[in-house]
């Protein structure tokens, strides 16, 4: 019997098959895991390259479970900070054994505006919707050099 190329994780989640993608960052295992993307340009094409490297650390850590949820909010957090905020942007996830948390943060102090009712007609204002919904909690930092947007999701 073929051993695996990396011991299965404490949480019972398969790892997939085949070798590991490193994502680009810096990933620290002290106690708890966490992974930063700093300086990321606020350009459209960084949306998928940020999704693509987040998806990269939650299979790594075997977080296989909260991909889809964790994806799309991040996705929407990042398309913000490209759209709205048109400053470079760093990406945190930490991990803590119980619950996960991500935050994007960016250089603009303006804190976000949700639309709690979106405009029926309109192609976006959804975003923060959403995350209010899916996410198990969520919020803002403001700093006078700009703004943190988090959210965190624990496993069921």
């Amino acid at each position: 019997m073929a051993s695996a190329p990396w011991p299965e994780p404490a949480t019972g989640t398969p790892r997939p098959a085949g070798p590991v993608t490193v994502p680009d960052g810096e990933l620290s295992m002290d106690g708890f895991s966490r992974w930063i993307l700093s300086a990321v340009p606020a350009v459209p094409d960084r949306v998928p390259y940020v999704r693509r490297q987040a998806v990269a650390v939650l299979e790594l850590w075997g977080l296989r479970d909260l991909l889809w949820v964790v994806e799309l909010m991040l996705t929407e957090l990042v398309g913000n900070a490209v759209r709205h905020a048109g400053t470079p942007f760093t990406v945190v996830m930490s991990w803590n054994g119980r619950g996960l948390r991500c935050e994007v943060s960016d250089a603009d102090p303006r804190p976000p505006r949700p639309q709690l009712v979106p405009d029926l007609e309109g192609t976006g204002g959804r975003g923060l919707l959403l995350v209010d919904r899916l996410a198990g909690s969520w919020g803002t930092d403001l700093r006078r050099q700009g703004k943190t947007i988090w959210f965190e999701v624990r496993r069921s």
